[in-house]
């Protein structure tokens, strides 16, 4: 966890190779997110939340091309969660979980090209 105002940083900065509605969604995510985490001081939560923000900042990285290349934006954006991940979510993150399965839903119906990947839907929680 070197510099965590970087890491918000450089994920924002990705995020300008996102498709523009995709980038308002993420970026309001990453937003609240790392605002509800200021406060934290417990490194048994700071360590995984940033963590894993990383790994999605790689991620992003490789699947825009922000190492180099530009994003023509016809690749996938993302990853499939594994189903016992999303099993384990307390209710507000399965919530939160499904608000962005939507709205990614929404972009990829409102395609101008008619030919939009369907996205992985989150199973129904038991």
């Amino acid at each position: 966890m070197n510099n965590p105002v970087n890491l918000y940083r450089r994920i924002l900065r990705t995020h300008r190779m996102l498709p523009r509605e995709i980038r308002f969604v993420g970026d309001q995510y990453v937003k609240s997110e790392f605002r509800s985490h200021r406060n934290i001081t417990d490194k048994k939560y700071l360590i995984p939340f940033f963590t894993q923000w990383a790994e999605y900042l790689a991620l992003l990285q490789q699947q825009t091309g922000d190492e180099g290349a530009t994003h023509a934006g016809t690749s996938r954006i993302g990853k499939h969660m594994d189903p016992e991940l999303i099993d384990r979510l307390d209710d507000d993150k399965a919530e939160q979980l499904l608000e962005l399965h939507r709205a990614s839903q929404n972009h990829d119906t409102q395609s101008n090209d008619g030919a939009a990947e369907q996205g992985a839907v989150p199973p129904k929680r038991k």
